[in-house]
């Protein structure tokens, strides 16, 4: 499994006692030689918009903005629903010293 730490990011929204993703940004939506772009699709926007923050891991402040890394399990040559999408924020603690340490 490979951590990609490449500026993709959650908008995140409270309504009621629900955080919802208002939007997610993708830094290579129009270069498709980036890891996380198949068949001229963000994988981590597909995934997040079609199942949400189910297979989020990590805990960081609530805040509007929130830096994700991502890692894709699974064959995309197979079919995307095949596969999975997991995202942690990148300011985790445990995870930011993990990602610190593999420099």
């Amino acid at each position: 499994m490979v951590w990609h730490n490449d500026g993709h990011s959650l908008n995140l929204t409270l309504e009621k006692n629900a955080v919802v993703i208002s939007g997610i940004e993708c830094p290579f939506e129009t270069n498709a030689d980036a890891e996380c772009q198949i068949d001229s699709l963000c994988v981590v926007k597909w995934f997040l918009e079609r199942y949400g923050l189910e297979c989020n891991v990590g805990v960081v402040p609530a805040a509007p903005v929130i830096k994700i890394a991502w890692t894709l399990v699974g064959n995309p040559n197979t079919g995307l629903d095949g596969c999975q999408v997991w995202t942690i924020p990148t300011d985790d603690e445990f995870f930011s010293a993990w990602l610190a340490s593999q420099v």
